[in-house]
C-alpha cells in the first residue's frame, strides 16, 4: 500500500507522541497527562495533542479565531463519534474552565475528563459510548491561560524561602495561596464581569406583555460598540472570542467551572435592582434540577454543613443573585444570547490547591461531570421542515406548561439551527409546543415529557410547516414592523 504524504505526516506525528509519552522507562509514563500535578500552558496543549493521538476517530482539536492577550491559544477539544461536524438531532455540550486564571481545578478536571472519555470509549464502557455517540462535547480547559501563568509565576516568586527545587515541585506540594493574583487576564480585567450585560435588557423587556426573550444579538452588538462593560472596563479579546463562539455554535447545555466555594450556581446572576435577592429565570425550576444533577452526584457538594465562607447552601445549589449579584457574567450571557443553558460550578474552597490533591478532586467530581453532560438529552428535540422536506432555520419555538388544564407560557424561546434541528431542555410535565416561522402557518403539538435516567435521546417532536397565504404573510409583515 502506498501512503500519501499526508498519511505519512500523520503517522510520524502519532509515532512521536506515543514515544514521547510511552517510549521512556516506566517512571516517565503519563508525563503527557499528570494526575498528581498541574499542567502549564505548554503541557496542557501537549496533553490535548496526546489525547487526540490516542483517540483520533472521536476527537478533534480547534482554536478560537482570537488568541489571548499574551498570544496563547484558546484551545478546545471535541469528543464525539463524528467530531468535526454538527449532526442534526445530536445536541452539543460544552465545559469551560479556568476563566479566572488562579481557579485551576476545572482546568485539570477537563484534561482528565477528556482522557477518561477517550479511554472508556475504547474500553467499550456502554454509558460513555452512548454519551459520546449521541453528544458533541466541547471542552475548553482554559479560557484565561495568561492568568494561570501569572498565578503560577507569582506563587513561585513568593515561595523561594520554602526551598522547592523547581516550580513543578512547588505546584505539586504547595499550589498557590494568593486569592487574587492571576484571577484577571493579562490586562487585569475580570473576564466574568466582562460579557455584554444582557440582563439589563431582559429586565426592561419584562415590563412589556410581548417582548423579545432570547437571542439578544443586536443588544450584544450595541453593548460591544460601547467598548466598555458594566464595570466600565474595556471588552477583552478573550471575552469577545468566547462570546461569538457561544452565539455562533448550536450549544444546548454548558457549565463554567470555578473555585472559591463548593456549590452549583444557576441564573440569573443579577437582579433587576442589582441587589442581593433571589432572581429566577423563566426556566428556574429546570435550572434548579440541573444544579442538583451536579451537586447530588458530587461526593460532598450537597452534604449539609458550613461552606468556605461560613455560608450554607441547601442541597449544594444557589441562585446567583441570591448569593451575590454579578453583572456581565458568562452564565446569563449564554442564556440570553443563544440557545445554551449554562450553570456555574464552584469546585472547592482552594482556588489553586496542591497538585497532589487533584486525584481526590477527580474522584469527587467524576460522576458529577458525566451526570451533568447526560442532561443535554433532557426534554425534547426535533426537525422543522416545510412540506417539500426542506429544513427551516431560525424558527421560533415557544413552550407552554400545561397544569390543571391551563397553559402557562415559559417566557424563554429557542430557535432552530441551520439544519432545521432544535433542542429544548424541559423537566417532566405536559406541554404545548408552538413553532413559528415567517412565511409559514403556526403549528402546535402537545406532548408529555417523561425523562429517564441516563437517557441519550430526548423525546422527538418534529414539525412540518405549511405555507402561509398571502393574507397571512401580509399580517406577519405588519407584526414584524411592529416588533421592530
Amino acid at each position: 500500500m502506498i501512503l500519501s504524504s499526508i498519511d505519512l505526516l500523520k503517522f510520524f506525528i502519532l509515532t512521536f507522541l506515543l514515544f514521547a509519552c510511552f517510549g521512556k522507562p516506566h517512571r516517565y509514563q503519563n508525563r503527557c497527562l499528570k494526575h498528581d500535578n498541574h499542567h502549564n500552558t505548554e503541557e496542557m496543549l501537549a496533553a490535548l495533542d496526546y489525547i487526540h493521538a490516542q483517540c483520533p476517530d472521536i476527537t478533534h482539536i480547534y482554536d478560537l479565531p482570537l488568541r489571548s492577550t499574551e498570544n496563547r491559544p484558546l484551545r478546545v477539544i471535541i469528543i464525539s463519534d463524528q467530531p468535526e461536524i454538527h449532526e442534526p438531532l445530536e445536541p452539543e455540550f460544552k465545559y469551560v474552565a479556568n476563566m479566572h486564571g488562579n481557579e485551576v481545578v476545572g482546568r485539570e478536571l477537563l484534561l482528565r475528563l477528556a482522557e477518561y472519555l477517550c479511554q472508556e470509549y475504547q474500553n467499550r464502557n456502554e454509558q460513555i459510548q452512548n454519551l459520546v455517540d449521541n453528544t458533541r462535547i466541547h471542552l475548553m480547559p482554559s479560557m484565561n491561560p495568561d492568568g494561570w501563568e501569572i498565578a503560577a509565576q507569582y506563587a513561585w516568586n513568593t515561595t523561594q524561602d520554602l526551598a522547592f527545587p523547581d516550580i513543578s515541585t512547588m505546584m505539586k506540594e504547595y499550589g498557590a495561596k494568593d486569592y487574587l493574583m492571576g484571577r484577571a487576564n493579562a490586562r487585569d480585567i475580570d473576564l466574568n464581569r466582562n460579557f455584554p450585560n444582557l440582563d439589563k435588557f431582559i429586565y426592561a423587556y419584562n415590563h412589556h406583555s410581548h417582548h423579545k426573550n432570547n437571542h439578544l444579538d443586536m443588544e450584544t452588538f450595541r453593548l460591544l460598540l460601547k467598548d466598555h462593560d458594566c464595570m466600565k472596563k474595556p471588552y477583552q479579546i478573550e471575552t469577545i472570542a468566547v462570546a461569538f463562539w457561544i452565539m455562533q455554535s448550536p450549544f444546548v447545555l454548558s457549565a463554567n467551572l470555578h473555585n472559591g466555594d463548593l456549590v452549583a450556581n444557576y441564573p440569573y446572576d443579577t437582579s433587576e435592582n442589582s441587589r442581593k435577592q433571589y432572581s429566577g429565570s423563566p426556566d428556574d425550576y429546570l435550572f434548579r434540577q440541573l444544579a442538583e444533577a451536579y451537586s447530588y452526584a458530587h461526593k460532598q457538594m450537597s452534604s449539609p454543613g458550613q461552606r468556605c465562607d461560613g455560608e450554607h447552601f441547601k442541597d449544594g445549589i444557589t441562585n446567583g443573585a441570591a448569593w451575590y449579584p454579578v453583572c456581565g457574567g458568562m452564565q446569563d450571557f449564554n442564556y440570553l444570547a443563544s440557545n445554551c443553558f449554562e450553570l456555574t460550578f464552584e469546585l472547592g474552597c482552594d482556588k489553586f490547591p496542591p497538585g497532589k490533591e487533584l486525584k481526590s478532586l477527580w474522584d469527587d467530581n467524576q460522576h458529577s461531570l458525566i451526570n451533568y453532560m447526560m442532561k443535554t438529552h433532557t426534554g425534547i428535540k426535533g426537525l422543522i421542515q416545510n412540506e417539500e422536506g426542506e429544513s427551516i432555520s431560525n424558527a421560533g419555538i415557544k413552550i407552554y406548561y400545561i397544569k390543571d388544564g391551563e397553559m402557562n407560557y415559559i417566557d424563554h424561546d429557542v430557535k432552530s439551527n441551520l439544519d432545521g434541528d432544535y433542542y429544548r431542555l424541559l423537566p417532566d410535565g405536559s406541554y404545548a409546543i408552538e413553532v413559528n416561522s415567517f412565511g409559514y402557518k403556526k403549528a402546535i403539538q402537545y406532548v408529555t415529557v417523561q425523562n429517564q435516567i441516563d437517557q441519550v435521546n430526548a423525546q422527538r417532536v418534529d414539525f412540518v410547516l405549511k405555507q402561509a397565504t398571502m393574507e397571512e404573510i401580509n399580517r406577519q409583515e405588519v407584526m414584524k414592523k411592529y416588533w421592530k
